[in-house]
């Protein structure tokens, strides 16, 4: 059965999924977006930003998987465990200088939508 959670859980897949494709084709522009600099000095940003979009690449990869076999109760689990990713990333950003809109709007927005779907997928 479909519920409002499988749905969202589907959408953060998709947007993930969006997002890593964004890091590969445009990553400049992807780094804003994410709150840090789209170049630094002295590293090679295109290696952190290949990182960070195998990183959700993987990640919506294994929410579609578990959407496809696993039950609601262990979506809802991995759900909440997994927001601990874009609270570190609003403290990377706001630790960074980064926006604090991006840090905590963005990430942590991001970050209460796992963890309410989490709690639907647990709660239904």
């Amino acid at each position: 059965m479909v519920t409002t959670a499988y749905v969202i859980a589907a959408l953060v897949g998709l947007a993930l999924v969006v997002i890593s494709l964004r890091f590969f084709l445009v990553p400049e522009a992807a780094a804003k977006g994410f709150g840090v600099p789209g170049s630094a000095s002295g590293m090679d940003a295109g290696a952190y930003f290949s990182v960070k979009a195998v990183r959700d690449l993987g990640t919506a990869l294994a929410i579609f998987v578990l959407i496809a076999v696993a039950d609601a109760h262990t979506l809802g689990w991995v759900f909440l465990v997994m927001s601990v990713i874009p609270v570190g990333d609003a403290l990377i950003v706001a630790r960074r200088g980064g926006h604090p809109g991006i840090s905590w709007g963005v990430h942590g927005g991001t970050a209460l939508v796992s963890i309410a779907a989490g709690a639907l997928l647990l709660l239904g």
